[in-house]
């Protein structure tokens, strides 16, 4: 139990980290619509994946996963060097869709109200 709280700890920690280097301390590229959603990090503390989201087309979208896989070793090393620990994850960014998948659900619920008011005045 004890060093599932330790590695949620570090996890947060991390998430935090990422996030604030991604907007405040990479140079040259504007990060700063890039949201870090979720850090998964390995018992070891070897691998860490960040899972991010970007609202955008897909030419963003790839231009950005480009620009993450470019800075990944600077996040990295000023996320290890604020997280203070021995081991600092290998991390690896992953574009994460669940804001896009809610955001279509709530839509085709809004579709389904509606067809049913619809449905309803008509009756």
């Amino acid at each position: 139990m004890k060093s599932f709280a330790r590695t949620d700890r570090i996890r947060q920690q991390l998430w935090r980290y990422i996030a604030d280097v991604l907007r405040r301390s990479v140079k040259g590229y504007d990060l700063s619509a890039v949201t870090v959603t979720d850090v998964a990090i390995s018992r070891d503390y070897k691998f860490a994946t960040v899972y991010y989201t970007i609202m955008g087309d897909d030419a963003l979208r790839a231009r950005t996963a480009e620009i993450l896989d470019h800075v990944r070793l600077v996040v990295q090393s000023e996320a290890g060097r604020r997280l203070g620990i021995r081991v600092v994850p290998k991390l690896q960014f992953e574009f994460d869709d669940s804001v896009e998948r809610g955001m279509r659900l709530g839509d085709l619920f809004s579709q389904i109200e509606a067809e049913r008011e619809d449905e309803q005045t008509d009756n």
